[in-house]
């Protein structure tokens, strides 16, 4: 029985968070507003080598894990006393976190897909248009689960806000971008292996070779799933045992 309570607990959840969503535009169409901005951006920075580049890759991977991690990072901490509340009427964790997960990963969809569409209209990106897609979305539903992770572990909006400079910064110093990977040290070689954007940006390197190793873009592509996976279970774990109020 306790996987139909929890998943009819995720939809009645999800209804009421889609609801507000689409209740405060003003904050939609912020969150959906900047994709298209910071893919204008890339059009004119990188229009004139009228080309992409492994830096492109990057710019688009990072900010994709951005737009999941930033409008993901509050939306448990604001509601936490009606959630402790809910919970002592046997709302689950795990329908928490799924219910926000669903909507904010639709927005994902939508923000990659205005992405990669501003970057396109002047720059032709190599490879399958599909498959960077999908890297794009994968790499926004990462952030998501860094956003909520936080989210569960803040004890407010603002300690909340403030933490993603220090998830998405390590995701650049760790990075080949930074450092050439010849320099890289065996410490820095393990830490890169976790950070989203790495994968996601493996990917677009790896599909813009002539000769594309479809082994290894799918490889980036079940370490940003498994990455997802991780992070969501680790949001649910964060909510933690039901707390008498």
């Amino acid at each position: 029985m306790s996987a139909p309570v929890t998943t009819g607990q995720t939809q009645v959840l999800a209804a009421r968070y889609r609801d507000c969503l689409l209740g405060d535009w003003g904050t939609l169409l912020l969150l959906v507003g900047q994709a298209p901005l910071i893919g204008f951006l890339c059009t004119v920075v990188w229009g004139s080598v009228e080309r992409d580049t492994p830096s492109l890759y990057f710019v688009m991977a990072l900010s994709s894990v951005w737009f999941g991690c930033i409008a993901a990072c509050r939306e448990v901490v604001k509601e936490r006393a009606i959630i402790e509340r809910e919970r002592l009427f046997g709302v689950r964790p795990l329908a928490v976190v799924a219910s926000k997960a669903q909507s904010l990963f639709v927005l994902g969809v939508v923000q990659s897909v205005l992405l990669q569409g501003a970057v396109e209209w002047k720059l032709a990106l190599r490879g399958p248009l599909g498959v960077q897609t999908v890297v794009l979305c994968l790499a926004s539903f990462c952030g998501v689960g860094l956003g909520l992770a936080v989210s569960t572990l803040a004890r407010s909006q603002e300690r909340a806000v403030a933490a993603v400079p220090l998830l998405l910064l390590p995701q650049v110093l760790f990075s080949e971008i930074a450092v050439p990977r010849q320099y890289f040290s065996d410490t820095v070689a393990v830490i890169e292996k976790f950070m989203p954007v790495r994968w996601a940006y493996r990917a677009f390197v790896e599909m813009s070779q002539t000769q594309v190793e479809w082994l290894n873009v799918l490889g980036c592509l079940a370490a940003l799933v498994l990455g997802v996976i991780l992070l969501l279970g680790v949001s649910v774990l964060a909510l933690g045992p039901r707390r008498e109020m």
